[in-house]
């Protein structure tokens, strides 16, 4: 009697085990997806590792977060990443609808702007376009500003396709970013997303 108590306490403690494993294994998937963490910083509807943190010192989240969604990750010096999947105003973005991503050169070496899908996937298209960046995107008038067409809908020029996700999420990556940008990051020097129709 006394041996079948104690398999069946032992049944009991490795079942706890067993879902204690299981269920903190769930909350940290589910923390790792959630994009958020203690090195977060927000600036308009963009995020990007806080500016005193970097991935030597940002915490172990976020660390987690990068080896999933960002491996080989250049430090903070090198280049910062920023992402969204809103738009301006704070609405998710719609792949269905149509927005305008206007901003001006960035003061880096290299910058682009890219559209991901659900998956963390390059958006299949008519174009095979991806993303822009400061060499091919078309400026206005003034050579410094640009507006760049985020649609599902064939547009005339600066068209980043949508369609036919989900979901979809903007990276800006700023390679080599000045000293001035790195410290100055605001919702004025970063592109806004409005949306148009």
């Amino acid at each position: 009697m006394a041996l079948n108590q104690k398999i069946k306490k032992i049944g009991l403690a490795v079942a706890l085990i067993i879902l204690a494993i299981v269920l903190g294994s769930a909350v940290g998937v589910y923390n790792i997806k959630s994009g958020k963490s203690n090195s977060q910083r927000i600036i308009g509807n963009w995020q990007t590792v806080d500016k005193d943190k970097d991935l030597n010192s940002a915490d172990l989240l976020t660390i987690a977060q990068v080896a999933v969604y960002g491996p080989y990750a250049l430090t903070k010096k090198e280049v910062i990443y920023l992402s969204t999947n809103t738009d301006s105003d704070g609405n998710e973005l719609d792949p269905k609808s149509d927005y305008i991503i206007s901003g001006k050169k960035l003061d880096a070496k290299y910058w682009s702007i890219t559209a991901y899908d659900e998956n963390g996937f390059l958006i299949k298209n008519p174009i095979n376009t991806y993303s822009y960046n400061l060499e091919d995107v078309k400026y206005e008038a003034d050579s410094t500003s640009y507006k760049i067409n985020l649609s599902g809908s064939a547009q005339k020029e600066n068209w980043l396709p949508i369609s036919n996700v989900k979901k979809a999420t903007l990276i800006i990556r700023l390679y080599l970013p000045s000293e001035k940008l790195r410290d100055n990051l605001t919702v004025e020097t970063l592109p806004s997303i409005k949306k148009i129709k």
